[in-house]
């Protein structure tokens, strides 16, 4: 299955510093953020992946190249194991890269590569978030069993639930998404955290959604669209680590140094 991996905008929250670094590549301890997704994704087999920048992140691309430069001065100083340390992203999947060049949210960057897709389904992750390290193994788990839709949730404060994708689940099925709703409207205390496999029939949503004029098209979108067609199963998983802000940036890099890892 492809993946796709949405990291284009530009990272308001963490700005001045993403003026110029994308957010993905801020340091969780010893690597970037993108790299501890990546690293999850490929230990479950997840090798074909997509990733949607945009002009300002170069930088992502180049860090999942050669650096010939680089590598020469580590060999003629015999330095193999930073050698084996640079070499790593390169070798991790087989990467694509396409640029979304206006930022109109998530439904219009995975547009941006519906050419390349052309299996059943297809798999969204978002670039900003570090997962628990069973999630990719349990939507697929899901996938393989019911060979329909599926969206990773987690559970979040009723008070923080205007921030996210919302999502009304009755049993293990979602009936309804709504995007950043007021906590009063909110549907439940279940996110999607962006984590989806969705069937390809989403791309003609995506293409046909226009709002009042301006492109806003948001992944969740095709989740409404097709939810009375489709059964879409909800993957309930611990909370993400959200990297988008300096202080849970912070916080990620405490919890390495204090216990030596991310999730227990």
């Amino acid at each position: 299955m492809k993946a796709i991996v949405v990291a284009a905008w530009f990272g308001t929250r963490t700005l001045p510093a993403s003026k110029t670094i994308p957010k993905e590549m801020f340091p969780v301890w010893d690597r970037p953020v993108i790299h501890h997704i990546i690293e999850a994704m490929v230990a479950w087999w997840i090798q074909d992946i997509i990733m949607v920048t945009s002009q300002q992140k170069k930088s992502l691309e180049d860090y999942f190249d050669a650096n010939y430069q680089l590598e020469d001065i580590l060999k003629k100083k015999w330095k193999d194991d930073l050698l084996t340390l640079i070499n790593a992203p390169k070798n991790m999947a087989n990467f694509t890269f396409v640029k979304q060049h206006e930022i109109l949210w998530t439904g219009h960057a995975v547009l941006q590569w519906a050419y390349l897709i052309s299996e059943d389904y297809f798999m969204t992750v978002l670039a900003d978030t570090i997962y628990p390290p069973e999630t990719f193994i349990e939507v697929l788990k899901i996938h393989e069993r019911t060979g329909g839709p599926v969206i990773a949730v987690h559970e979040v404060a009723k008070e923080e639930t205007y921030k996210y994708g919302v999502v009304k689940i009755e049993w293990d099925r979602i009936i309804q998404i709504v995007e950043k709703p007021k906590v009063e409207d909110a549907p439940s205390n279940f996110i999607s955290n962006g984590v989806m496999i969705l069937p390809r029939e989403s791309f003609d949503i995506w293409k046909n959604t226009k709002i009042d004029n301006i492109w806003e098209i948001y992944i969740p979108m095709a989740v409404t669209a097709l939810i009375e067609k489709y059964y879409f199963t909800a993957c309930k998983l611990r909370p993400y680590i959200d990297t988008g802000s300096f202080q849970w940036l912070i916080e990620a890099n405490n919890r390495i140094y204090t216990t030596g890892k991310l999730f227990d």
